[in-house]
């Protein structure tokens, strides 16, 4: 391609969150240095650090795209936000989804985006 489309603002137009979850149990009846290898390697610190090896990951090919001089748009201003209320509806039916599922997707949703703000922040 030769036209390319980012997102302003202070953080992307979407955040991912990768998990890896272990099962309580097994996790307790690994030794001590395993559990130790774990918990070195997870975490708050751990998601920061992957997070920012995606940055990264992304630069090679935005700058093979500025060496090609292809077209970069960036949406912003009143056009990031029609996309944003545009996004909303999927974000309201999740919540809709998840709270039938017993599940409270409202403060999830909250607790989610003051963790965002909060790593924003550092």
């Amino acid at each position: 391609v030769n036209t390319h489309t980012v997102f302003g603002g202070d953080h992307s137009f979407y955040t991912t969150f990768f998990i890896f979850g272990m099962n309580k149990a097994s996790y307790d009846r690994l030794p001590d240095d395993l559990k130790a290898v774990i918990d070195a390697n997870s975490g708050i610190e751990t998601s920061a650090w992957v997070g920012r090896v995606m940055d990264e990951g992304d630069e090679p090919g935005r700058n093979a795209a500025i060496a090609r001089n292809n077209t970069i748009v960036t949406i912003e201003g009143e056009e990031l936000t029609r996309w944003q209320t545009a996004a909303q509806p999927v974000i309201d039916g999740w919540i809709e989804e998840m709270t039938g599922r017993g599940i409270d997707a409202a403060t999830l949703l909250s607790d989610l985006r003051a963790l965002i703000a909060e790593e924003a922040a550092r």
